[in-house]
């Protein structure tokens, strides 16, 4: 859904309505960070009044809290599943890959609010981002694991350092991609691929 044009909401059932809403914030907690994001702008893109917006979500901070949960959840459940298929083989590991770039899709810069240094830093906001980031690294963590067992390495240091690089290098990817909008995730994922052959020849 793009961000730049009204949404508009008179008549709709609440529950797409929120919906609606949700994606317009989320578009603009990517964008803006939260301590940038406007609820006022938020309002216009959605084509509804701000008192609207708080007898939803309350706050800022409840609005911030509903886009995350839309964004990690979905995610997370892709990376679980993405993860698990990880076997011996080195080309398994573009799964969660692909698993990310097709989940972040829709609205790709959304990768953005996990990671946002403007967020609160502590209270119900924190403690989510924090949750939702340690649950990615474990699945990370698992993930390497299974990879380097299957080639008779059990080292936890190992696993662990595998781990870091795998998240930097994802990060990194991610990144990448939101500088390049004219690229799709099939685009990237066939990226990957190569990369990973190239660097492996």
């Amino acid at each position: 859904m793009s961000s730049g044009a009204a949404v508009g909401t008179k008549g709709v059932p609440r529950a797409e309505r929120e919906e609606q809403m949700v994606a317009v914030a989320i578009a603009e907690f990517a964008a803006n960070g939260y301590a940038g994001a406007s609820m006022v702008e938020i309002a216009a893109r959605a084509g509804i009044s701000k008192p609207l917006i708080y007898q939803y979500f309350g706050s800022k901070d409840g609005l911030f809290l509903t886009c995350l949960h839309a964004v990690s959840g979905g995610l997370l459940d892709r990376l679980q599943a993405a993860e698990l298929k990880v076997d011996d083989t080195v080309a398994s590991r573009i799964y969660p890959l692909r698993a990310i770039f097709e989940a972040l899709e829709p609205q790709r810069a959304a990768w953005r609010m996990l990671f946002d240094p403007s967020m609160p830093s502590t209270g119900e906001i924190a403690s989510a981002a924090d949750d939702y980031r340690a649950q990615m690294t474990a699945i990370a963590a698992s993930g390497s694991a299974r990879f380097l067992q299957a080639r008779g390495i059990d080292s936890q240091a190992d696993t662990s350092a595998l781990t870091a690089v795998w998240m930097g290098v994802v990060d990194s990817l991610v990144e990448w991609w939101l500088d390049h909008p004219e690229e799709s995730a099939e685009d990237m994922i066939a990226r990957c691929y190569r990369l990973l052959g190239a660097i492996l020849d």
